[in-house]
């Protein structure tokens, strides 16, 4: 009987990997249950983050900087939408020229500066509690055009990213 019980579970294992790998497991929103990696220079990075925008209703982001004018567009367009965004960035890059924070802002999305810490150096995003971006990548034009750096898109059912989101939330929220 456990000799049999176990063959069932390898034959349903072997059965839901093969599903899986046929891109037949989607998850929510479409995204399928995998890990896409992009470096730069080039346009990936910039194109995935946008169309994860484009799809979600709940966002949390933490990013150095935010200079990329069609990234800032994405998210103005999904705040106009009903979509919720949170974001935190370092003090001194929102100052900076070529900074969009100020426009984001003035947008109605609630963005916090780090207070605590001497740099918010994090550079990550999640999407609707299912799907992550994270890596080097500034959400930045030169990030983009001139820089040697990576993002990764990956399904995630943990807590950490959240949790990490919502202690810098907290955090930079106190007056």
């Amino acid at each position: 009987m456990v000799r049999t019980v176990g063959n069932i579970f390898v034959v349903l294992f072997i059965l839901t990997l093969s599903a899986c790998q046929s891109n037949t497991c989607d998850q929510k929103n479409n995204r399928h249950n995998e890990t896409k990696v992009f470096f730069t220079p080039g346009t990936d990075c910039e194109k995935n983050i946008i169309a994860n925008i484009n799809k979600a209703q709940k966002m949390d982001i933490a990013v150095y900087s935010i200079t990329h004018p069609d990234i800032a567009q994405a998210l103005i367009n999904a705040h106009d939408r009903g979509a919720k965004i949170r974001i935190v960035t370092d003090r001194r890059m929102a100052k900076n020229k070529g900074s969009l924070v100020e426009r984001l802002r003035a947008s109605g999305i609630p963005v916090l500066t780090n207070k605590k810490h001497k740099i918010e150096h994090n550079k990550f995003a999640v999407f609707d509690n299912v799907y992550v971006v994270s890596g080097s990548y500034n959400w930045t034009t030169s990030a983009s055009k001139y820089n040697s750096e990576n993002c990764t898109f990956f399904e995630y059912s943990g807590k950490e990213y959240s949790n990490r989101f919502e202690y810098l939330w907290n955090l930079y929220n106190l007056n």
